[in-house]
């Protein structure tokens, strides 16, 4: 009876056969959008059916491209004009280039179901190198346990395809009964049109010659809001086109680089700014913790606006009253490795991510790099096996001198299986390890345990907040852990004589309506702690980015040389104080209580987001000078980010 089931049920030439599977093809893209929408609902609940349905058929576009990128040896060898094509050996050749990339692509799709909720884009190549380094056979098999009903959908999905592939077998070729001239002219143009089809549908369905062949912004043409451009792309073609990606376009918005530095300036001369702080805390340690997922939405000191919210960060609420606190503060990027280039080299993801783009070797300008020129000693404190996502080599090359990392712990027993060592036992090592540098010195300190699967130690279970979305224990568990690193270290004799920035690598998570929009989902907390200082207070207005923090610190310290940033000195009253994301390819940026959205071309939007969070209502039409102020304003930061990546001029000295 098996052996029956899996017998083809119709028999026909080779073209229909070749129709009916390039339809099998476009079905599953299809399903997998399907399921993707239906996984992701939340992200898309504000379209109407009119936008869905505008988004699926624009879909199509990119369905057809995936199809064609993937299918491009099974269709040439569908049409190549010879008789052998109806050889057995042959058929089976055209079966495997069939089945095993589409297979490959289906699979792409279905893990996005997942995996778009932490980065808010289709996944894309860097993916491959993004976790080159993080022991690939174990992180596959916690993905695969971990998201099991995922897995088990795609082995029923791609048995579906299989047997539905089997249903229909080609035993026969049009014009084989007629003369070999007439066989073979029949067949090459065949081939000709299938040819032709392949570079039509890759193009997006144009061989205009106004049209480049179709790039993801394109997606941006069906849909009335950026954000919602994924359920437009599929992941194989998203994954396809960034292969290979070249580098970072020159713009010229500006006619010359004068003209550029008079809307921003990347070089900053701190000690000749009107900050009233510069040199306050000269000579003191730099300790810079960075919280994984410390989304803004979980901070309680950060949403008393909010009735009947309860916050999840007790400790870090009691630690910013003693701090400087800035509630309008916004991650640069979506994921890790944007945060560490952001935060400690002031290079923001501006349609590249750094650590896996081919600018990797670029010469930056790192916070100990700069502190080592003042005499500064250096350590990074990550509880990740080495090599995770690069950040030792990234570290190296932003001046840290020392890596302390999951070898360098050596304690099995406290490894949480998947990630790292748990955040408590790691954070309290990292005090000791502290208490061994020479001062001064700059530290940096990156936490894991607040990252899915979600888990805390058993000997906490029930002890935190969950709410219904796991990643709430997780906020607790490392609050907690945090508010033990405090509590030892303040008995440390370097403690008084440091100063502490404490942010988060990105937002994450989906608890607060108020937080599930373009803007917010870039909303962290960022607290700069000078313990016996006075540095003390909340700024509720200013906009700050993590791109700040580099320029912040040195002019805090008295930094006597120039920099390279591309953010500002927080507390520089005549610097612009602004936030630049990169939205999935869309450049965001947010100024005072306002956001423009850019393609990098040209404005796309502006918007109130304080008032309007959903982006609603675009103010471009009616707020033209002041869309154009800060056009000019994102438009100075592309195209000197652009030249100086493109020449590796990313330090101030050059």
């Amino acid at each position: 009876m098996m052996k029956n089931m899996w017998n083809p049920i119709w028999k026909t030439n080779s073209w229909w056969a070749f129709v009916y599977r390039l339809a099998l093809a476009y079905f599953f893209f299809g399903l997998a959008r399907g399921l993707f929408y239906l996984f992701n609902y939340r992200f898309f609940a504000d379209m109407t059916a009119e936008q869905v349905g505008r988004a699926w058929m624009g879909g199509l576009r990119f369905d057809t491209a995936a199809v064609l990128y993937l299918n491009v040896l099974f269709i040439l060898l569908s049409f190549l004009p010879f008789r052998f094509r109806m050889r057995r050996a042959y058929r089976i050749l055209t079966d495997w280039t069939f089945l095993v990339p589409n297979a490959l692509g289906l699979i792409a799709g279905l893990a996005d179901c997942a995996y778009y909720p932490y980065t808010l884009k289709r996944t894309t190549s860097t993916v491959f190198s993004e976790f080159g380094h993080e022991g690939g056979g174990l992180l596959m098999g916690h993905l695969i346990l971990n998201y099991w009903y995922i897995t088990l959908l795609a082995i029923v999905l791609i048995v579906v395809m299989v047997w539905l592939y089997r249903r229909v077998q080609p035993v026969r070729t049009y014009g084989e009964k007629g003369g070999r001239l007439r066989y073979y002219a029949l067949h090459t143009l065949a081939l000709m049109a299938a040819i032709t089809f392949i570079i039509w549908g890759i193009r997006g369905g144009s061989f205009a010659k106004a049209w480049r062949p179709m790039t993801m912004s394109y997606a941006n043409l069906s849909v009335d809001k950026v954000e919602h451009r994924a359920l437009v792309l599929n992941t194989p073609y998203s994954i396809i086109r960034t292969i290979g990606k070249n580098g970072l376009e020159e713009k010229h918005f500006f006619a010359t680089e004068e003209e550029m530095h008079r809307v921003f300036n990347p070089v900053h001369r701190l000690s000749e700014s009107t900050s009233a702080r510069f040199g306050q805390l000269r000579g003191r340690n730099v300790m810079v913790i960075i919280i994984e997922s410390f989304a803004r939405q979980y901070v309680g000191c950060l949403n008393e606006s909010i009735p009947n919210y309860r916050g999840y960060t007790p400790c870090f609420d009691s630690l910013s009253r003693k701090g400087y606190l800035f509630e309008q503060a916004f991650a640069n990027g979506r994921k890790s490795i944007d945060a560490m280039p952001s935060i400690l080299s002031s290079v923001p993801p501006l349609q590249e991510h750094f650590i896996t783009s081919h600018y990797s070797g670029n010469e930056i300008e790192g916070l100990a790099t700069a502190l080592g020129r003042m005499g500064y000693h250096s350590i990074f404190l990550h509880g990740a096996p080495n090599g995770s996502m690069g950040f030792d080599a990234f570290v190296k090359q932003a001046g840290y001198q020392r890596y302390f990392g999951k070898t360098e712990y050596a304690r099995d027993e406290d490894f949480d299986g998947v990630w790292g060592i748990w955040d408590e036992p790691f954070l309290l090592r990292a005090v000791d390890e502290l208490g061994q540098m020479k001062q001064p010195f700059v530290g940096t300190l990156f936490t894991l345990s607040s990252h899915e699967p979600f888990r805390i130690p058993s000997q906490y279970q029930g002890k935190f907040p969950n709410e219904g979305e796991p990643l709430v224990q997780c906020i607790g568990y490392t609050d907690h852990a945090l508010g033990e690193f405090f509590r030892k270290a303040a008995k440390q004799p370097w403690f008084e004589n440091t100063l502490f920035v404490i942010t988060a690598d990105h937002a994450s998570g989906d608890l607060l309506p108020q937080y599930r929009t373009a803007v917010g989902r870039y909303a962290v907390p960022l607290l700069f702690y000078a313990p016996g200082s006075d540095l003390i207070g909340m700024d509720r207005t200013t906009t700050v980015q993590q791109a700040d923090i580099l320029p912040t610190v040195l002019s805090l310290l008295g930094y006597p040389h120039p920099v390279l940033a591309y953010g500002n000195d927080i507390f520089n009253a005549g610097a612009p104080h602004f936030a630049v994301t990169d939205f999935d390819g869309t450049l965001q940026l947010i100024e005072n209580g306002f956001v423009l959205r850019h393609d990098g071309s040209r404005p796309l939007g502006l918007y109130d987001y304080l008032h309007d969070p959903d982006l609603q209502v675009d103010l471009l039409p009616s707020m033209g000078s002041h869309a154009d102020s800060m056009a000019r304003r994102v438009e100075a930061v592309i195209q000197s980010f652009n030249h100086r990546m493109n020449a590796n001029r990313m330090t101030a000295n050059k």
